[in-house]
């Protein structure tokens, strides 16, 4: 049986929480699913000031495996603390657990950020008079550079799904052909994130000018641009999808759209197809490779900024010190002395 100390606590402290996860998703344009993880990271420390002792014996051991842990066995043995009355210290000791149990610096400043914006809103809201993480630093996470595609693996990849059908194709596989074509040509020219994929419309397309119009992170609206052989791609796959359609890539699923999965599934198809590594092709990938390829033809960084949907230009750097490691690259490939070089 379920702890009824628990129950309550947790039932208490999301009434809390539900006013800030409204704020988020109407002023901030959040979607469900970051919300969803915001939620997942206040279980996490409901747990911990809850009963610390048993969290650390219990929870962290297990957080690999799962987080929506059985609780049968808490019992609180000390005062209740709500997150509006966490101090300075109970908030430190936290992340020092974390750190302790190996928590990645990534999952522990994403802990920091979340904690960060709930306790600014309290403040603001005058819940409570000050901020209990404000004097914690947030934890550094290193930035590693995205492995890319290269301009060969593109190559590979769109000759791979421009090649003529065969006259044997089934109807369902010439579909499943102009989808994954369509797919795969708006994501290398546009550089959409695959929730801005799965969650376009086509009442957002518009195939003369060949521009999209993307609702982003945030809610925030920018326009992309695609190719002419995407335009096309388009073209042929609006034609033969139901005209009652409201999405570009639409299923019978609740959302109406196919999901991330989906997409996922669809390019591991085709990277194992085309003898790529595991994890070579993905989204994200060709999301990196759409921007890193623009500025080694020598677009300008503010305009990919754009493109891209980073509100900071910072964030698109991280493709500059890409083609400096590439431009290395290539000249001990290309170089007469690049052996003795390197």
């Amino acid at each position: 049986m379920i702890n009824s100390d628990w129950k309550k606590f947790w039932k208490d402290q999301n009434r809390t929480l539900e006013i800030f996860f409204d704020f988020l998703i109407v002023e901030k344009g959040l979607s469900q699913n970051t919300i969803f993880s915001y939620k997942r990271d206040f279980k996490l420390l409901c747990m911990y000031i809850f009963n610390s002792t048993w969290f650390e014996k219990n929870v962290l051991p297990k957080r690999k495996k799962n987080l929506n842990l059985s609780i049968d066995d808490i019992t609180n043995k000390k005062r209740l603390i709500s997150l509006r009355k966490l101090n300075h210290d109970i908030l430190k000791n936290f992340f020092y657990q974390l750190e302790k149990n190996g928590f990645k610096s990534t999952s522990r400043a994403r802990f920091h950020s979340t904690l960060k914006q709930f306790y600014a809103f309290e403040v603001k809201q005058k819940n409570i008079s000050e901020n209990p993480i404000e004097f914690i630093d947030k934890p550094n996470v290193r930035r590693s550079l995205p492995k890319i595609l290269t301009t060969t693996d593109i190559e590979s990849l769109l000759n791979y799904i421009r090649k003529n059908p065969s006259k044997n194709d089934s109807k369902a596989k010439l579909k499943k052909k102009k989808k994954i074509k369509c797919l795969i040509e708006i994501l290398y020219s546009t550089g959409l994130r695959v929730s801005e994929l799965i969650n376009l419309k086509i009442a957002d397309i518009d195939l003369n000018r060949r521009t999209l119009v993307i609702f982003g992170k945030g809610g925030k609206e920018r326009n992309a641009y695609f190719t002419a052989k995407a335009s096309k791609a388009i073209k042929e796959w609006i034609d033969i999808i139901p005209q009652s359609a409201e999405f570009l890539f639409p299923s019978h699923s609740v959302s109406g759209h196919i999901t991330r999965d989906s997409v996922n599934k669809i390019l591991s198809e085709i990277s194992n197809e085309l003898g790529f590594d595991s994890n070579q092709l993905t989204p994200h990938k060709l999301r990196h490779a759409f921007a890193t390829h623009l500025l080694n033809k020598g677009a300008d960084l503010r305009v990919i900024q754009q493109l891209l949907g980073h509100s900071n230009v910072s964030t698109t750097e991280i493709y500059t010190h890409i083609l400096d490691s590439e431009t290395v690259e290539t000249v001990l490939r290309n170089h007469p002395l690049g052996k003795s070089l390197s």
